[in-house]
Parts: C-alpha cells; sequence; structure tokens
C-alpha cells in the first residue's frame, strides 16, 4: 500500500510532468511553487527536472528497473535513515531524490497514455552559457565580478563583494567631501546581479541590463541610469529624492519598491510600483503611480494600468512573465536566456499577446510547448534559429 509520502510525490510528479508541456492551472502553478520553495531539496529536484541532461539519464535508469520494486526499496531506505542520526540529511536527499526520479517518469508514463499525443521533436537549444558580469570603475578600469577576491576602495569609498552575486558600497565612514565618481555594472545575458548603494538602496539587475551610478550621492540628488531591468528598493531619505533615468524617462521617489523594464530596442518601457508612490515623467507628461499600477511609455503615448505585480517581479524568482506582452518582447526575454535568433514567418505574428508565466530554467522546448498550446502560433527550431509560423 503507498505511503502518503508517496502519494504527495506521485501528485509532485504529475504536475512536473504536466508543466513541462504547459498544462497546469494557475491553482496548479501556484501548488507547484510553493512545494518548490519548502525547502532547498525541493528546489533542487525542480531545476533538475528542468534539465534534459538530467532527465535523460533518469529514463534509461527507470527503463532498467520496475516502478513498484523501486518505490518499496527507496521507503524502506527512507524508513530505516530516519531512525539514524548521523548524516540523515544527506541519506534521506539520496532516497528522496531515486524517489522522485521514479515517481517523475512512472506520471510521465501515465500521462503518455491518458493523452496519446505522439512527443513534438525539437533540436535542443541550451541556455545561455554563463558569461560574466563586469564592473567599469570610474577611471575605465574593469574588473570580472566572478572573480573579484576581498574588498576595495573606490573614490574613499570601500566596496564589498558579499555572497556571489551582490556588490556593497559601504554607507560607513563617508568622507564629507567625496569625489564624484561613477562606476557602471554591466549584466550579461544569461546572468543576475544585484548592488547596494552608498545610501542602502538595494537594486537587482537582470540579465543583459547596465546600471550606472555614482560610487557615493552628492548632497541634493540621488540620480543613477538603467538600461535593461532593474528591480530598486530605495531607502527613504526626504531631502534627496532618488531618480531612475532610462531613454526618455524619469522615476522619482523617496522611497519605495518599483521595478522598471527598458531594453533597447524594445518599444515600451514599463515601471511597476511595489509599495509607496512614484512619479513618472516622459517627454513633458507626468503620471503619479500607487501600488499595483503600472506605466507604459512608448514613442506614441504614456498610460497606466492595473496588474498583478507579484507576477511582474517574478523574474527574481526564477520565472518569465507573459503579461499581455508581444510575442516580440516574449521572445527577446527568452533569447536573454537561452542562445538562439528567432524569424518571422509572417510580420503580423509579432504582435501576437500572450498572458502567463513560465519556469525561467524550464528547458527550451518545454517553453515552446507552452507557447504553442494557445493555438496562435508553431515553432520551428533547426540548430540555434527559431522559425515562428501559423
Amino acid at each position: 500500500m503507498m505511503t502518503h509520502e508517496n502519494e504527495k510525490w506521485f501528485r509532485i510528479a504529475g504536475l512536473l510532468v504536466r508543466q513541462r508541456v504547459g498544462q497546469l492551472s494557475e491553482e496548479e502553478l501556484r501548488e507547484l511553487e510553493e512545494w518548490r520553495e519548502v525547502s532547498p531539496e525541493n528546489k533542487l529536484l525542480y531545476d533538475r527536472w528542468q534539465d534534459g541532461a538530467f532527465l535523460e539519464v533518469g529514463f534509461k535508469n527507470y527503463q532498467r528497473i520496475g516502478r513498484r520494486k523501486a518505490l518499496l526499496d527507496m521507503e524502506k531506505r527512507v524508513q530505516l535513515q530516519r531512525k539514524k542520526e548521523v548524516r540523515l540529511r544527506v541519506l534521506r536527499w539520496g532516497a528522496v531524490a531515486a524517489v522522485f526520479v521514479v515517481a517523475v517518469f512512472s506520471s510521465l508514463y501515465l500521462f503518455k497514455r491518458e493523452t496519446e499525443e505522439p512527443v513534438k521533436e525539437q533540436v535542443a537549444i541550451v541556455l545561455m552559457k554563463p558569461q560574466r558580469p563586469v564592473l567599469r570603475l570610474d577611471d575605465g578600469t574593469t574588473m570580472l565580478l566572478d572573480s573579484l577576491k576581498g574588498d576595495f576602495e573606490e573614490a574613499g569609498i570601500l566596496v564589498k563583494k558579499t555572497g556571489e552575486s551582490t556588490l556593497s558600497y559601504s554607507a560607513e565612514n563617508l568622507p564629507q567631501q567625496a569625489q564624484l565618481a561613477y562606476n557602471t555594472i554591466e549584466v550579461p545575458k544569461g546572468a543576475e546581479f544585484d548592488l547596494i548603494l552608498s545610501d542602502g538602496t538595494r537594486v537587482w539587475l537582470n540579465a543583459d541590463s547596465k546600471l550606472k551610478y555614482p560610487v557615493t550621492f552628492g548632497n541634493d540628488k540621488r540620480e543613477v541610469e538603467l538600461e535593461g531591468e532593474g528591480y530598486f528598493k530605495v531607502t527613504k531619505d526626504e531631502r534627496k529624492p532618488f531618480r531612475v533615468v532610462v531613454k526618455k524617462q524619469t522615476v522619482e521617489v523617496l522611497g519605495t519598491e518599483f521595478n522598471v523594464d527598458a531594453y533597447p530596442g524594445e518599444k515600451n518601457i514599463y515601471t511597476t510600483l511595489v509599495s509607496g508612490k512614484v512619479k513618472v515623467d516622459a517627454d513633458g507628461q507626468t503620471v503619479i503611480l500607487d501600488p499595483g499600477m503600472q506605466s507604459v511609455v512608448n514613442d506614441e503615448k504614456m498610460y497606466t494600468r492595473k496588474v498583478n505585480v507579484a507576477e511582474v517581479i517574478s523574474w527574481r524568482n526564477g520565472m518569465f512573465v507573459l503579461e499581455n506582452h508581444t510575442l516580440e518582447e516574449i521572445m527577446s526575454k527568452l533569447a536573454r536566456w537561452y542562445d538562439f535568433t528567432v524569424f518571422y514567418q509572417n510580420a503580423s505574428l509579432k504582435e501576437a499577446t500572450f498572458k502567463g508565466k513560465i519556469p525561467r530554467y524550464a528547458s527550451f522546448e518545454s517553453v515552446l510547448d507552452i507557447l504553442e498550446k494557445t493555438g496562435e502560433v508553431k515553432f520551428n527550431v533547426k540548430n540555434q534559429s527559431v522559425t515562428v509560423y501559423q
């Protein structure tokens, strides 16, 4: 008789299988995300499920064993290891991982039988090969942030690397007459980085983004320049408003959290307010955003709309968000993580709009499957090129 624990694993495995072909409801997506965040082990299993190489190995192992026998064996191992205090975490992880593999491929087998749909073959396109974030100092010197060791000084300010992907400009012992010097962080495709500015403001930068900022702010204002996408958690200072300058737009705040999406080559700039209040200026037009509102700015007009903030900023939690974006915008987002070029059989296909969200580390094939399920478009993949057609 199957235990409650194994029933849970089969439930999760079934959700993962259906997620891979884009057949989860919003409620099921939330259930899967909640499970993913419960523990580091769950997150690792989830990430491995997005890894084609892991699945290939797992499936070969699965073909060599009986499902029921493997489940019983793994269940006995889990029960045995629960009695042990030493190395419990490591041993249980090994057993659970094995149960997970068996459960996933059993569910995959059942799912295929139920749907009786052939699996569409696609040429594999993988995640972008890791590139190296760069810090450009005021004198033009460049530093590779992934190899940065220890602390250093820039214009009299102590700069620290904390963790693998965070740079911090110390707010302690700021010189009274600090030299106005600028640094620039350049985050490449397939990467993310965040930093803490000298006033305590924290900025998370998405892939293929650039931020220019003063090493320490002057007496009258706090201003940074963004290219790409960034999430800002601004330290409040009523004497000095914080401004984000991007293209022809300026966002001004005192203390708040907001997201700006402004990639070169894309016609729209999106500013989404999470908390507080912001003022957006663009070509002589001004709007004030309240929490949950988003401004959209392009060459033709400026307008605001209500959005699901959690979805817009979920890129920070490993998701692609398709919030009424056009296919052209979506493919641009994907191209920052996967190595491919895109061609459209008909230019009108670029304007097709989609809504939903996709795991950021999903296989490229599963992402295309999800988009195809809408019935709006189809894809042909050859080498590193994707052709979009109807």
